[in-house]
């Protein structure tokens, strides 16, 4: 019976002294019953379940606050990554990534959590304990190529000044007009220039696609004739798809000349300072 005892009490010794060794390990910080510490200690990397870290949802992280349970913890970005221990385990510990912009690599961070005597959290800590500060902005040549460009300029031209009526052909008016155009693009260090034709409801949708395309492109071969670079220009035919204005009726001269504004032909270009 004594020796009986003896065994029995013997197991419950060893089984005490073995939460109490896996308890510890759940505290390699020496975290507080209040759930902080003076020295987080995070363990060797290498040792996680995933060691190159997991994407987290930065929503979720913020949430991770003062007060919040384990369960929560759990909800919002998983299960940890190290073995603390089994029970009365009080620090979790975490590897995360975070993207980066500008095409810089990911940032890695570890991350813990403290929980106090009643195993809600408390604190959290970083490594390195910069790791959420925004990385300061590399400008790329493209983004320093972008600053540079003004805003865009758009110069209208009627077609009905610019064009004979349901042809291509250039008008004196037009020409003038273009002159005007192509002193003020040699005076400026123009990037790009986009020529779009329009036209009004009247015709179908086909003939007026046309129409539209080619007056465009006339006005792109004069530019060009003209010593602006035909690399930088493109082209296009709206038809009468983007209308300034909406004159309902059937064809009359009076419905013809309120839709005057819709006949017209863009040049939107954009410079360099």
């Amino acid at each position: 019976m004594y020796k009986q005892f003896t065994l029995t009490g013997l197991r419950l010794a060893l089984a005490g002294t073995v939460v109490a060794v896996l308890s510890a390990c759940g505290t390699v910080s020496q975290v507080d019953d209040a759930g902080r510490t003076a020295k987080p200690v995070f363990p060797s990397m290498d040792s996680a379940s995933m060691p190159e870290g997991y994407y987290v949802n930065l929503e979720n992280l913020s949430k991770i606050a003062p007060g919040v349970s384990k369960k929560q913890v759990l909800e919002l970005v998983g299960h940890p990554q190290f073995k603390e221990g089994m029970f009365g385990v009080r620090e979790w510990d975490y590897i995360l990534k975070f993207r980066q912009p500008n095409g810089q690599p990911d940032k890695v961070c570890q991350y813990k959590v403290l929980f106090d005597k009643d195993m809600v959290a408390q604190s959290m800590h970083y490594l390195p304990a910069d790791c959420l500060e925004k990385p300061a902005q590399v400008q790329t040549p493209a983004a320093v190529q972008a600053l540079s460009v003004s805003e865009p300029e758009r110069i209208s031209l009627s077609a009905d000044a610019s064009f004979g009526f349901g042809s291509s052909t250039l008008r004196p008016e037009g020409v003038a007009a273009l002159d005007n155009v192509v002193s003020k693009l040699k005076q400026a260090q123009v990037s790009a220039i986009d020529i779009v034709g329009h036209t009004d409801r009247f015709g179908s949708e086909a003939s007026n696609e046309s129409l539209s395309l080619s007056r465009a492109n006339a006005v792109r071969n004069y530019l060009v004739a003209h010593g602006v670079p035909g690399s930088i220009i493109s082209v296009d035919g709206m038809g009468s798809t983007q209308p300034l204005v909406n004159c309902p009726g059937a064809k009359s001269a009076a419905v013809i000349n309120c839709l005057a504004p819709n006949r017209r032909t863009t040049i939107t270009f954009q410079t360099r300072h």
